[in-house]
């Protein structure tokens, strides 16, 4: 799905590089919030805005929205592999 609106701004508002900085800003709050709101994973927001899974941690971390953690299956095989390495390391 791909959501597209118009905003009218007053005439001198917003020069070429504002706009472009106003355009991310928009991009980066509308995806913040379906994040907030459970909406896409910390995958599908980072893809949404061109960044990676670990940018978007940042932006996260930068903007206070809180993390949600989440455990994928891939997450979870890792972490009993990490365990049985473990006690297989202890005996």
């Amino acid at each position: 799905m791909k959501l597209a609106f118009e905003l009218e701004l007053p005439d001198g508002a917003v020069d070429q590089m504002a706009e472009a900085e106003l355009v991310r800003s928009v991009k980066e709050q509308t995806v913040l919030k379906l994040y907030s709101e459970e909406r896409v994973t910390t995958g599908e927001a980072a893809e949404m805005l061109g960044l990676t899974r670990i940018e978007f941690l940042e932006l996260l971390g930068r903007s206070g929205v809180g993390f949600q953690v989440e455990i994928d299956v891939e997450d979870l095989q890792m972490l009993r592999r990490w365990r049985e390495d473990g006690a297989e390391g202890g005996r």
